[in-house]
């Protein structure tokens, strides 16, 4: 199990150095989101690349959502395009991408369009080589959403408790990301916090998901050497810029290998390092 957060503009001061320095492992990005009303408007989280780049810069694993208002299939995809152009075109992303549902006003009373609207919003991206999930309640899940028809995205369920150790029971497939608090604290800002069950990661990367080539993960892994030495006993007449030529290499690089003071004396049967 690892542990994250996710963030926004809302804390848009706060930032990813500080969230690895308490102790997080991963963080969950607003990219883009929609507006309420008649007219809803699609627009980029303002505090969204800074974060990005942050995290790029230290080698933080992080991950994408957009805020949803869509209750049509072609209005979730409307999303997804949105989002790809927008946000996670050229980009690599450690963690899924998630489409938030939780409007109620808008989307709640319609479980089959908000559903459509998943869908919709995650095909498309499953398209574009996105590895993809749905973010809701569980309250949502269990009332809001025909979760049944969702079996192929990875879920991150919202239910906030007391106890962080205690994985909450669901009634349909398993979750992978549980946000269990709206009150964590970094560096003086309120964030929510997650647990991972998955190493989303590893499973990314060997799958060449989000924008990772197919294998990277295990590309990354040290290989094993064997390291040798070569032991060389200085004859007559040899000189080190000599026995440099003979083995391709400096009389700089033997005289630090070797710790020799002086370059011009060394002598019979001196064991070197080459």
């Amino acid at each position: 199990m690892k542990k994250g957060i996710d963030i926004s503009r809302y804390q848009a001061n706060l930032k990813i150095a500080q969230v690895k320095s308490a102790g997080y492992e991963f963080a969950i990005l607003r990219g883009a989101y929609s507006t309420y009303g008649a007219v809803r408007l699609k627009k980029i989280d303002s505090a969204f690349e800074k974060f990005y780049k942050q995290a790029k810069e230290i080698g933080f694993p992080v991950g994408a959502y957009y805020y949803s208002t869509a209750k049509t299939y072609a209005e979730g995809e409307a999303e997804a395009k949105f989002f790809y152009k927008n946000c996670l075109q050229g980009k690599t992303f450690e963690m899924p991408i998630y489409i938030d549902v939780e409007d109620e006003h808008w989307q709640g009373k319609d479980k089959k369009g908000v559903t459509d609207a998943i869908i919709g919003f995650c095909k498309y991206l499953e398209g574009k080589g996105f590895y993809v999930g749905v973010y809701a309640s569980l309250y949502w899940f269990n009332s809001k959403i025909e979760v049944d028809r969702l079996k192929n995205y990875t879920k991150w369920v919202a239910k906030w408790v007391m106890n962080a150790n205690s994985k909450p029971s669901v009634s349909f497939s398993a979750f992978d990301l549980w946000q269990y608090s709206d009150q964590g604290k970094v560096a003086g800002y309120i964030v929510d916090v997650d647990n991972a069950y998955v190493d989303f990661p590893t499973v990314i990367k060997n799958a060449g998901k989000n924008g990772f080539k197919k294998g990277t993960q295990a590309a990354q892994q040290p290989k094993k050497t064997t390291s040798t030495t070569t032991i060389y006993i200085v004859k007559a007449g040899d000189t080190l810029s000599g026995i440099a030529k003979k083995y391709n290499t400096t009389v700089d690089a033997l005289v630090k290998k070797n710790g020799i003071k002086d370059k011009n004396k060394i002598y019979v049967g001196q064991r070197l390092k080459v």
